[in-house]
């Protein structure tokens, strides 16, 4: 009797301890149409485009994620996340297959903390105060080359990350991403930290991002190489802070957001959907300043609608060229839920630069449209369809 009560009483211990984890498989794909008015052609002219689109509000994804109760209020966890282009099957972040993210962690009841590659603290605290977020508003929606990452446009590698628990509505939390070079500790690291308060109808963010040679090579914490896609500026120094937030009227919810951007020594920018660098022609010193006014309201349970208005104005000068380009940006946005995991929306965007004669910017250019525009104008227009699971 006793020897069938120890194999029984192993397989009950392993039956608990599976029941004590959990793996969730998920993913996300956003495919439609959408029409720009005026895309800069090879040739250098101007010409309108329908064009099969995807990724229009939020990339697409896969993924899996998982975590272990080890006793004592302690769980291991851990996400892999991979990034796709819903129209082709391709890969994206380079060819990265978990290129969106990619971290194992500890949580215990106060804090948590992740190594591998993830967000930096201005997306995980700041830029849900924006319309351009992801699952806030729309990619579409993103502030000039997405200068303050509001648009989740990279991460960082080689990242140890901590968040705190919720403290009667206070989350805050930090990350550093290494260089992972020997004798250059500071050549292309990162570092930033943020907090959100929540209390009631009224919602407050702030956070702050510093990359010391961002984009230097493949290796650290933001890789520069040309099939990457992650750095969108390469600068001997990239810093971006800002504080936004919002507050819920009924079915009402208004922001406000304001961001600052500063790279020094610049030498490229990625515009475009071919993420080749464009050359500043010398090291450039370039600030930005977004100002956002955004409103989301949700007209029935399935029915919501969204616009916003940004300005942005901002400095660029090298021993050329010293030029202040600003930039209009309206957005509107409406989303329709057919379930609870599939919906339709109809989005569309305008923008004008002003200013910007003689430097790289002098073409309107909005995220999602394909490239920049001739002319200083830009209208983009896209419906489509989103299916979670």
């Amino acid at each position: 009797m006793k020897r069938l009560l120890v194999p029984v009483f192993l397989g009950c211990i392993s039956v608990a301890a599976h029941a004590q984890s959990t793996v969730t498989l998920y993913g996300l794909i956003d495919n439609g149409v959408s029409y720009v008015n005026d895309q800069r052609t090879a040739s250098g002219t101007g010409k309108s485009n329908f064009f099969a689109s995807t990724g229009n509000i939020v990339g697409d994804r896969f993924g899996v994620t998982g975590n272990e109760d080890l006793g004592g209020g302690l769980q291991a966890l851990f996400k892999l996340e991979n990034g796709f282009t819903g129209t082709t099957g391709g890969l994206q972040q380079g060819g990265r297959l978990f290129g969106r993210q990619a971290f194992v962690g500890l949580s215990a009841p106060y804090a948590t903390v992740t190594l591998g590659r993830q967000y930096d603290s201005v997306v995980d605290y700041l830029a849900a105060r924006s319309l351009a977020q992801s699952f806030v508003g729309g990619l579409e929606f993103m502030h000039p080359m997405d200068n303050d990452n509001f648009g989740d446009f990279f991460r960082l590698d080689n990242t140890v990350k901590f968040a705190s628990a919720d403290f009667s509505g206070l989350k805050f939390g930090g990350l550093y991403a290494f260089s992972n070079t020997a004798g250059a500790f500071t050549e292309n690291r990162a570092f930033s930290t943020g907090a959100t308060y929540s209390r009631g109808p009224i919602t407050l963010s702030a956070a702050y991002m510093r990359i010391d040679n961002g984009g230097n090579g493949s290796a650290g914490a933001l890789d520069g190489s040309s099939t990457s896609g992650d750095a969108t500026f390469h600068a001997a120094r990239q810093q971006v802070w800002g504080v936004g937030g919002a507050y819920v009227i009924g079915g009402a919810t208004l922001g406000l957001v304001w961001s600052h951007s500063a790279y020094n020594n610049a030498t490229a920018v990625y515009r475009g959907s071919t993420l080749s660098p464009v050359s500043t022609g010398k090291p450039t010193d370039l600030t930005f300043n977004n100002y956002e006014a955004n409103i989301r309201y949700l007209i029935t349970p399935a029915w919501t609608v969204a616009g916003s208005y940004t300005f942005t104005d901002s400095n660029y000068s090298n021993a050329a060229v010293s030029a202040k380009p600003r930039w209009n940006q309206f957005n509107l946005m409406t989303t329709y839920a057919l379930s609870k995991r599939t919906d339709v929306y109809l989005m569309a965007e305008y923008q004008h630069v002003t200013g910007a004669s003689g430097t790289i910017f002098s073409g309107a250019f909005i995220g999602g449209s394909g490239g920049p525009s001739y002319t200083n104008k830009q209208f983009l227009t896209s419906a489509g369809l989103r299916v979670r699971f």
